[in-house]
């Protein structure tokens, strides 16, 4: 049996990307699977995976601590096949390889997911947010370069890593659901009662501040008695405020902390519009949001962002309407028109989730998955 390690230093071993699609789709294909991480303390086996991380302070405040702990933890696994999450584990898992004694050293798949180096040079300010430019793009380019292939997860982030690697090989393995975790619960809106829904990173970029606004207003301006379902973790601590606003609307409110993503669907059952209103920067404007897949999947009407990837997404899906998020007025009379059209929810809804069976689900990226696998591990 081909073992395969996953690697990563930003993200929770429970990942739905990492466990609940990679990981089980590898168990699934006949590989023996472990995840190594160092954003939590944990040693367990889960569904047939094995789970070992180390967040202690010596491992947060020490590279080398933390590039010794991986190492360690794959020289006692031996993999055949490394899959690195971010560009820090590929590099670490090169080095690993050098280090291998056996004939066929480790293959190494860098598994691209997010903007690097964008998602950490955008929080800095002045010299330090120049410098963080050049070392990401330093430290990606070398990842990048080592590896020996590539999983995209979306069309738009491919040009960046074509121009660092021309020729390496790559598959596109995309954010769609896993369609058994999800029941369709497609909702017609009666009596003048709408409920909102937004699932995921919780802050006002993401739009939590719309979101406030659009319910505010459909309160002290309409007839409808809007609602709202907040899911997710906050990002800033001090945007948790929002909580007490959206109770002080008086309205149906409910805030469920970040929860299994098994049980995703069963919270957004009573919701009839699912908000993914992102306000513009580097990223968002070319990013496809993981949660726009997941609101189709159980038969949502979307309201999102007007960005480029969403448009090629509900071009092909029907699945809700595009604003523009920085036109709160705007946003509003859209949402006004919508919501006075309730069998037009409930159609949306239901084309995002004949989409999503269609075109948009895991079934279609664990085909990739084990195609590229094929050639990679032969």
């Amino acid at each position: 049996m081909k073992k395969v390690a996953i690697l990563s230093t930003g993200h929770p071993p429970f990942d739905e990307r990492i466990f609940d699609k990679i990981g089980k789709s590898l168990t699934k294909l006949g590989y023996e699977v472990t995840i190594i991480v160092t954003t939590q303390s944990i040693n367990t086996n889960k569904d047939g995976i094995q789970i070992t991380g180390n967040n202690s302070e010596k491992i947060r405040q020490n590279f080398l601590n933390k590039s010794n702990f991986i190492i360690k933890s794959l020289q006692k696994f031996n993999p055949d096949l490394i899959i690195g999450c971010e560009p820090v584990p590929i590099i670490i898992a090169f080095i690993f390889t050098l280090l291998q004694k056996r004939k066929s050293p480790s293959k190494i798949i860098y598994d691209v997911t997010e903007w690097y180096p964008e998602n950490i040079y955008l929080k800095r300010r002045g010299l330090k947010k120049f410098s963080l430019f050049i070392a990401g793009h330093l430290i990606n380019f070398i990842s990048t370069n080592i590896a020996d292939y590539l999983f995209i997860g979306e069309e738009t982030k491919l040009p960046r890593y074509r121009k660092y690697s021309p020729k390496k090989k790559y598959s596109i393995i995309s954010y769609y659901p896993v369609l058994e975790y999800y029941s369709p619960s497609p909702e017609k809106p009666v009596d003048n009662k709408i409920i909102f829904g937004y699932a995921g990173v919780i802050s006002v970029s993401r739009g939590l501040d719309i979101f406030y606004q659009i319910i505010k207003t459909l309160k002290e301006k309409t007839n409808f008695q809007p609602g709202f379902i907040l899911i997710g973790r906050f990002e800033l601590e001090d945007e948790k405020i929002y909580l007490e606003k959206f109770k002080s609307l008086d309205i149906e409110f409910n805030y469920y902390n970040w929860t299994d993503y098994h049980e995703f669907s069963k919270f957004l059952k009573p919701v009839h519009i699912c908000f993914d209103i992102r306000l513009p920067n580097k990223i968002y404007e070319r990013s496809l949001p993981i949660k726009i897949f997941d609101y189709m999947a159980v038969g949502k009407c979307i309201v999102a962002s007007n960005y480029e990837p969403i448009k090629k997404i509900f071009e092909i899906a029907n699945c809700g309407i595009l604003v523009e998020p920085t036109n709160i007025e705007d946003i509003v009379q859209k949402i006004l028109e919508l919501i006075e059209s309730p069998e037009l929810i409930y159609e949306y809804g239901i084309n995002g989730r004949n989409a999503v069976e269609k075109y948009f689900n895991w079934r279609i990226c664990e085909e990739e998955l084990k195609n590229a696998l094929s050639s990679l591990m032969k």
